[in-house]
C-alpha cells in the first residue's frame, strides 16, 4: 500500500540520518489507528523517535524542541524527538516537547495508543499511568487551538478540517474529566467511552452530536449542517459549560477571556467570538 511506502520511506531516512542514536520509532494519532472506520481520510502522519541524545538532532531557529515537518503526497508529516528521559517527570518533558505530558505518556506508554514501527521497545522504561494529575487546561487548550485554527483559516477545506480536530480533542478531554482512570486515545474508543459516560439528560450528551458530525465529516468529506452554524453552536456550548461550572472549574466572563488570552500564543478569534455570546453574563464578573 502507498501508505506503507510513505511510513517506510521515512523511517529509511531517518534511519539513514541518526541510525545508532535511534532507540525506536512509534507511530502515534490516527494515522496508526485501525479502529477508524474505512474511507476515513488519514493525511495527518505523525512519528515519534525516541533518541539516546538530542544533541545531534538539528534544531529549530527559534526553539530548542527537535521536530521535523514535512509534506508527502499530501500528507502532513511531523515527526518528533524524545529521550526515554524525558518522560520520567513532566519537567523533564516540557523541555523536550511542546505536547502535554499526560496525554503523551499515556500514548505512547499502552500499545492501544501507538504502534512500534522500528527498534526497541520502551514502554516498560516509562512511569505507569494510574495516578496522573492531569493538566486539565492545558489539554482543553489543544482542542481549542484547533478551533482557533478553524476559524482563523480562509480555505474551507483547511477550515472543516481543523474543526473536526477541535472536537476530537475536546471530546479527549471530557473523557479524562469525567474518568480520570481512562487511558485510551483512539478517536473513535474517545467517542464510545463518552457515550458511556453521559446519561440522556445529561448537559455533556450534546457533544455526541458534535462528535457525530465530525465523524462523518472525515468519512464523507462534509458537514451535516452549515460549519459556520457548527462552530458558533459549538463555541457557545462549550464556553457556557464552563461558565456553568459542569467542566474541570468553573470560569466567569473574565476568568475565560483571561485563560484565552494566556493559552499558547493567545485566542484572537476565539475572543472575538466568545465576546458575542449573549449567554454568558458579564454582571457581576
Amino acid at each position: 500500500m502507498l501508505e506503507d511506502l510513505i511510513v517506510k520511506s521515512i523511517i529509511n531516512d531517518l534511519v539513514i540520518r541518526f541510525s545508532d542514536n535511534i532507540i525506536a520509532i512509534y507511530g502515534i494519532g490516527s494515522y496508526f489507528d485501525d479502529s477508524l472506520p474505512s474511507g476515513w481520510k488519514k493525511n495527518d502522519l505523525d512519528l515519534l523517535v525516541i533518541v539516546k541524545s538530542l544533541e545531534p538532532i538539528p534544531m529549530q531557529e527559534w526553539t530548542e524542541v527537535r521536530y521535523e515537518t514535512h509534506e508527502i503526497n499530501e500528507n502532513h508529516v511531523w515527526v518528533g524527538f524524545n529521550t526515554v528521559e524525558a518522560y520520567q517527570s513532566k519537567n523533564n518533558f516540557s523541555k523536550e516537547s511542546f505536547s502535554n505530558y499526560e496525554w503523551s505518556l499515556i500514548e505512547l506508554k499502552h500499545p492501544t495508543n501507538s504502534k512500534l514501527l522500528y527498534g526497541k521497545d520502551i514502554r516498560d522504561q516509562l512511569p505507569e499511568t494510574n495516578d496522573l494529575k492531569f493538566d486539565y487546561e492545558n489539554i482543553l487548550a489543544r482542542g481549542l487551538y484547533h478551533l482557533e485554527k478553524s476559524l482563523s483559516e480562509k480555505d474551507s477545506n483547511d477550515a472543516k478540517q481543523e474543526f473536526s480536530k477541535a472536537i476530537f480533542k475536546t471530546i479527549y478531554y471530557m473523557c479524562i474529566f469525567l474518568d480520570p482512570a481512562y487511558h485510551k486515545t483512539s478517536i473513535i474508543e474517545n467517542g464510545t467511552h463518552l457515550k458511556n459516560l453521559v446519561k440522556e439528560d445529561n448537559v455533556l450528551e450534546k457533544m455526541i452530536d458534535f462528535f457525530e458530525e465530525a465523524l462523518i465529516f472525515r468519512i464523507t468529506g462534509k458537514y451535516k449542517n452549515n460549519l459556520n452554524d457548527l462552530s458558533k453552536e459549538f463555541i457557545s456550548y462549550l464556553f457556557n459549560l464552563l461558565n456553568s461550572g459542569a467542566l474541570h472549574r468553573e470560569m466567569n466572563y473574565q476568568d475565560l477571556i483571561d485563560y484565552l488570552t494566556k493559552s499558547f500564543s493567545g485566542f484572537p478569534y476565539l475572543l472575538r467570538e466568545i465576546k458575542k455570546l449573549d449567554l454568558i453574563k458579564k454582571d457581576g464578573c
